[in-house]
């Protein structure tokens, strides 16, 4: 596991700042992600498919919105997966004082 090191001039109320930033950061993001997920969940309903058989599956012309529809659903997906991603590195963080 790689380590980042920060340096302060007043070390234990950086990590507070640290820690709270990081915490609003991951609500956030846990935010987005359940939106995005309503929005995926929406479009599942209506074809009934998942999203990941979507992505590897589908086409524009599969879709009675064609284009437009298409591209929302591939973009929420692909949205979802980075912010799914983001929240597990900032939640493995761990706080290390010396």
């Amino acid at each position: 596991m790689a380590e980042i090191i920060v340096k302060s001039t007043d070390p234990e109320k950086a990590l507070v700042m640290l820690k709270d930033a990081i915490a609003k950061k991951i609500a956030l993001l846990e935010y987005s992600l359940e939106k995005y997920r309503q929005r995926l969940e929406n479009f599942e309903k209506k074809y009934n498919i998942t999203s990941e058989q979507f992505i590897n599956e589908w086409a524009a012309e599969d879709l009675e919105g064609k284009d437009i529809e298409y591209v929302e659903w591939a973009g929420e997906y692909k949205l979802s997966l980075v912010v799914e991603e983001n929240l597990k590195i900032l939640k493995s963080l761990e706080y290390v004082t010396q």
